[in-house]
């Protein structure tokens, strides 16, 4: 027999550093844009009372715009955000036009009535 055998060592191999590469930041506009077209949607059932109809369709057309402009920054940093700048997008052009079409109906109705009383 050979006494110099020994048994196998089971241990655990010293810790290594393994590289965990830095997530891209989010784009701040594409957020600002989809709050803004959040915003511009939950004030469109209330657009009746005009200061928060004024207020949902600036902000539609500002969610737009800040879309647009979050769209250009991510193609050139490389940050994320691009489905939050679409959902922003969308949801800035739904209420943006969706007020424009309450404000037609509203003022044709009330020119029919004024037409009507003359």
């Amino acid at each position: 027999m050979d006494n110099n055998y020994k048994d196998p060592q089971y241990g655990f191999s010293p810790l290594t550093q393994s590289y965990v590469p830095p997530q891209a930041k989010t784009s701040g506009k594409a957020i600002t844009s989809l709050v803004l077209g959040i915003i511009s949607l939950i004030t469109l059932p209330l657009g009746g009372i005009i200061v928060l109809g004024i207020i949902g369709f600036f902000s539609g057309i500002v969610a737009i715009v800040f879309s647009s402009l979050s769209f250009k920054e991510i193609k050139r940093v490389q940050v994320r955000g691009r489905g939050m700048a679409i959902a922003g997008l969308v949801c800035g052009i739904v209420a943006t036009t969706v007020n424009v079409l309450v404000f037609v109906i509203f003022f044709v109705i009330g020119f029919m009535n004024a037409m009507n009383n003359v």
